[in-house]
Order: structure tokens, then sequence, then C-alpha cells
């Protein structure tokens, strides 16, 4: 009979309490996937490559799970207080029927054990299923491919979940049921009643709205215009001033409400009394709401700022090329390379190598390195043609050019172009090309290139004029993005070897690996084959899966825990909002007994509720928008890394994307909310 009652209160319960059911899974699948993050298929790849960045990075799972635990928890408290609210007169009646309060704990902590059961045994499986989704999704997009892909079941990660989940919500039941037990019963079987009505004072209201504004403002002034993140100063005053600003803004919110419930036209039914039953909410929970918007604000930025330059980082970490890159300074190393070429293990594994020559072009005098040649470099013409350019872009852009830039030999460069499939380049004696490294090539940089290059420049080298070419060339040399050049000149070789000495010049191997072994081992497995008979030369070098070892580290560092807290944050807020409101209509039941006293019908009862709710969505969630526009773009201007500021567009578009599915996932919520409601009101009505 015992059990047999907690299995029908548990049942009972979910269906008044799905969303906090719904929230808690959510929560369990969030723990696991965050914890099990050192078995997945991309952080078993890093260890490899970059071990020491991930070592710190998984060091940070502990304090980020900790911190999670503590927002949970008093999600966790809030909401089962409102549960057992909700059934005080229950509870009145078991202990006037005799039960003792220690049986009543008991039975209340065995209905706590029973839903955190259940709610683990739906969520882990779903975490593990997710986990193990992500990890393959992953692996795809980045090209590593799916062979090496095993299922992995991280039991530190089911441990730690059930321990941290059960514990929080068996610690919060405990205080909870502690507190629940030592009323009389009579108190218990009284009905809920109304909090204190608290005065509301127009011009105090309108006050704190327009004060609020003026806040806000400042916080956006201060987030896009980049002052932010100059500074820990400035940082603290822009979140003093956005925090101070939303508070504000809520507490003075009621003015408007009181303004439509007086002079707004009643063009439905109940509407002055929609509008004071939120006056009324909206005034007595503003603290609570004011939270939750912030919440939503974290998650917003988090989410969009995580996916947006995870997605940018992913589509350059897996431009490939080239497999292998060697680099020789003499001819020592070189002979090396080229005997290490010319072995039957690497020749049937290597289809191609391209040998790129690169040197400075040296403009100066080196103290007493009388050996190194030197030369004149005039840019005045180049000078000429910049002033096309946007003001705010010109003197920036001048300084690609201003001083010894790089050269690279147009044949070593024309054959990375043939094994990417392009076409090579024609130059003349008098021509030169620009080459610009793929980093720094964004669509906007190519575009201010283009505009330059229009003027038809010259520069002159040693008195001589040499016209560059109209097309910006990008194609990467080397496999190590680590090795970048902002301004290169591509020049014939016979020039190439006019503007310099032979001791000066690096020359860069690449290796392409036979496309018919990576079809049948996979691009990372044919890579790690290859590798291991390079490592036999004992040469130095660098490989693809290095160089995609530090675009993923990104990916994981900013995605999976910026995500991570962002659904944290998104599930607590909702959640608030959600119950807060239940829990006021609750507290207001007596107005809606006599509303049917008054006449009304259900239907108009049930929408004035579904425009309430509405409203009570919409206040923390728009405002939360507003602040997320700015918020993102203080971001994106603030703390992107340089690589990714020329793809700012694209990365606003990609957050717009994301804003927008976290803002479906706001009305899933609302409709939940929109459904609990109404069956509550028709429970109403039938007593």
């Amino acid at each position: 009979m015992f059990f047999k009652y907690i299995r029908r209160n548990y049942k009972r319960n979910y269906k008044e309490n799905s969303i906090f059911f719904l929230s808690l899974v959510v929560a369990i699948v969030a723990f696991y996937v965050v914890l099990s993050l050192e078995k997945q298929d991309v952080i078993t790849f890093l260890r490899g490559m970059e071990s020491d960045a991930v070592n710190k990075l998984l060091g940070l799972i502990p304090a980020v799970y900790g911190f999670s635990l503590f927002l949970i928890f008093f999600l966790i408290y809030f909401a089962a207080k409102y549960q057992m609210e909700r059934r005080n007169h229950e509870f009145g009646t078991m202990m006037m029927f005799g039960m003792k309060r220690s049986r009543l704990f008991l039975w209340l902590l065995a209905e706590d054990i029973y839903s955190s059961i259940w709610a683990l045994g739906i969520g882990l499986p779903v975490a593990v299923l997710l986990s193990e989704v992500v990890s393959l999704v992953t692996v795809k997009i980045i090209g590593v491919g799916i062979i090496g892909h095993q299922f992995t079941l991280s039991l530190k990660g089911i441990v730690f979940t059930v321990l941290g989940f059960a514990g929080i919500k068996m610690f919060a039941n405990v205080l909870l049921s502690s507190k629940m037990i030592k009323k009389e019963p009579a108190s218990l079987m009284n009905d809920i009643q109304e909090e204190k009505q608290k005065e509301i004072r127009q011009r105090r209201s309108a006050g704190f709205l327009v004060l609020g504004i003026l806040l806000l403002a400042s916080a956006y002034t201060l987030a896009i215009r980049k002052y932010t993140w100059t500074g820990i100063g400035l940082f603290s005053l822009t979140m003093v001033l956005g925090i101070s600003g939303t508070f504000l803004l809520f507490k003075g919110i009621c003015a408007i409400f009181t303004v439509m419930a007086e002079k707004g036209k009643a063009k439905e039914r109940l509407f002055r009394f929609t509008f004071r039953q939120l006056q009324e909410n909206v005034f007595l929970c503003a603290n609570s709401l004011c939270v939750s918007s912030l919440f939503i604000l974290v998650a917003v930025a988090c989410m969009s700022y995580g996916v947006a330059v995870s997605i940018q980082n992913i589509k350059d970490g897996s431009s490939h090329s080239m497999d292998f890159t060697f680099e020789s300074y003499d001819e020592v190393s070189a002979k090396e390379i080229e005997m290490l070429s010319q072995q039957k293990e690497i020749q049937d594994k290597i289809t191609s190598w391209s040998k790129v020559r690169v040197a400075y072009l040296k403009t100066d005098e080196w103290g007493e390195d009388t050996d190194r040649m030197h030369h004149e470099y005039d840019t005045s013409d180049l000078d000429r043609a910049v002033a096309v350019l946007p003001e705010e872009e010109q003197e920036v852009f001048s300084t690609y050019y201003a001083y010894m830039p790089h050269l690279i030999a147009l044949s070593g460069y024309n054959e990375i172009l043939k094994n990417a499939g392009k076409e090579p380049i024609q130059l003349g004696d008098d021509e030169m090309a620009v080459f610009q490294d793929s980093e720094f090539c964004s669509r906007e940089s190519e575009k201010l290139f283009e505009s330059f290059l229009e003027q038809k420049p010259e520069l002159k080298i040693d008195g001589k004029p040499y016209r560059l070419k109209e097309k910006v060339y990008s194609e990467d040399i080397v496999v190590d993005r680590s090795i970048t050049m902002r301004f290169a000149l591509i020049v014939p070789d016979a020039k190439f070897d006019e503007f310099v000495s032979a001791g000066s010049i690096s020359i860069y191997w690449n290796a392409y690996i036979d496309s018919g072994l990576v079809e049948e081992k996979g691009l990372m497995k044919a890579i790690s084959l290859v590798d291991a008979e390079m490592k036999k030369s004992g040469l130095e070098y660098e490989n693809y899966l290095q160089n995609m070892g530090r675009q993923l580290f990104y990916v994981v560092a900013s995605s999976y825990l910026t995500i991570y807290l962002a659904v944290i944050f998104l599930i607590i807020a909702n959640t608030v909002i959600g119950l807060q409101f239940l829990m006021r209509e609750e507290k207001t039941r007596k107005r809606y007994h006599t509303l049917v006293c008054l006449g009304s019908s259900s239907d108009d009862i049930c929408r004035s509720s579904e425009r309430q709710i509405k409203w009570y969505f919409q206040i923390p969630i728009g405002v939360a928008a507003i602040s997320g526009i700015f918020g993102v773009w203080s971001l994106f201007s603030g703390i992107l890394p340089n690589v990714l500021y020329g793809e700012m567009q694209t990365l606003f578009l990609i957050a717009g994307i994301i804003i927008a599915i976290l803002f479906l996932m706001e009305y899933s919520y609302m409709k939940m909310v929109m459904r609990i409601s109404k069956r509550n009101i028709m429970g109403m009505m039938a007593k």
C-alpha cells in the first residue's frame, strides 16, 4: 500500500510538474555529457596533440560541475517547495488521521528517491546516446573519419552524475520536508494565502523604468564600443550598469501595466483583470523575473558565441590541402628530406611533393653581415593606391607592405595550386602577385585587396617597377597554421634568385598522401600510418593532424563549456518563470472562483491565463533578447580570436540562427505552462 501510494503520487505529480521533470532530465544529460568529455573521440585525439591545453581544460570541469550543481540545487529547492505547497492540504489530512511526523518524513523521502530513479533512468540513457552522437558528429564534421570510433561509457561520468544529482535533490527535499513536518495540521489544511499587496506608486515606478533604460543604454554603449574589454574597471562598470539597469527596468515596468489596465481599451473579456493580475505578479516577482532574464541573457550569449566560434573554427580547421610539411635551411637538411622522399615505404604512400622556397626581401644592412643582399624597396605608388580604401583601414592596410615583405618562388607555389586542382599563376618578368595567408584572407579583407589592386599599383625594387596582379592568392604554403604571412609577393624564380642569397632561403617540402590510401583507411588513420614511417627519419615536421588539433582545441574550449553553461542557465530560467507563475496562480485561486460566481466561463478564464503567461514569459525573454544582441555584439568585437575578425557577418548570421532556435525553445516552455495552467484552472472550477 505504501509503495502503491508513492507510485500513484508520482504519476500525478509528473502530470502536474512536467516542466520540472523535463528540466531535471535535461540537467542530468548536461551533467553526463560534460563529465564524460575526456572519453569522447575528439578529446582522445587532442590528448596526443595538445595534451597540456587539454589537461587544463579538463581541470576546469570539476569547478564547472560544482557551480552547476549549486545552481541546480536552488532550482530543485524552488520547484519542490511549489510541489509541497500544492499538497499542504493532503499532508495536513494525513497528520489529522494519525500519521506520525517521522513516517510522513520517510514517505516524502521515498517519493523523492522514486522520482530521482525515474529521472536518472530516463536521463542517463539519453545522455549516453547524446554523448555518442556528439562525438560522432564532431568527428565527421572535422573530416577525421568515423572508422576509428569506438563506443565508450564513462563510469566516472555516470557515478558523479548520479551522486551529484541525487545528492542535491535529496538535500533539498530533506530541508523542505523538515520544515513541513514541523507545522501543525490545521495550518497545513488552510488554503494558501495571498501575499500581502504592496502599494504601487506610479511615479516611482515610472522613474525606475526611465533610470533602468538609461543605465542599460550606457552599458550597451560601453559594450559595442569595445570599452568593456579594455580593462577590469570598465568591464566591472559595464556589468554593474547592466545588472542595475535590468533590476530597475523590472521594478518600473509595472507602470506600463498600470496604464494599460486603467486606460487601455477592453477589446477582450477580462481585459482589466488580466492586466491587474500582471501588474501585481510582475511587481511582486520583479526580482525573480529579473534574475531569470539575466540567466536567459547569459544563455543566449554563451550559446551564440560558443556555437558561432566553434562552427567557424571547424570550417577553418577542416580546410585540407597538404598532409605533411618539412622545412630545410641548408643543403644538409635538404638532402635528408630528399632521401626520405625516395624511400620505398614513403613513395608507396605519398603521391607528390611540392617544394616552396620562401625568403625575406632584405631592405636594410644587417650589421656586419655583408654577405646578405639588401635592396631598395619603394612603395610610394602603393601608398597612392591605398588612399581608395576607407580612412579607418588605410593606416592598418599600409602596414602590410611597409616593411620587408616575404618573397615566394613562383614554381613552388604553382605546385601547390596544381595539387589543389587550381590554375597556375602566369607572371612576366615585371609582374608579381600578392599572397595573403588564408588566416587573414577573409571575404572582407579580400574585397579591400581587390579595390586596392584595381588601382594597378606598382612597387619598385632597386628602382625597377613591378606591376601587381589584380588577384590575391591565399592557398596555404604549409600545413602548419602557426606559420602565417599577412603579406607576401609571389615572384618568378629568376627574380627570386636575384633578390635573395642562398643562405637566407627557407624551403618548405609539402607531402601529399595517396588518395586511395585515404579512402581505404580514413584520413586520420592514413596520416597516422604515414606519420609512423616519417618518425623513423628523425626529421622535424608538422602534419595536418597537429594543425587540426590546435583548431579543435579552440572548438572544444569555446563550445562545450559555453554551451553546457547555456543549457544550465536556460533550464533554470525557464523553470523558475513557469513555476513562479503557477505558484502565483495557485495563491490567487479565490479570484478565479469569484470570476466563476460573476458569470465568467472557463474559456474566458483560460484565455485570460494564456494572455498572462504570454506577457509573463515575453517580458524577461524580450529584455534578454535585446541585451543578448548587444552582449553577442560585444563578445564578437571584444574577445573574438584574431583569425575570425574577418568573418563577423557569418558569425552574426550563425548567432542569429542560434538565438531563433533558443526562442523556439522558450515558446515550447510557454506552451507547456499554458497546458498546466489550463488543467489547474479546470481543477479549481470543479471544486
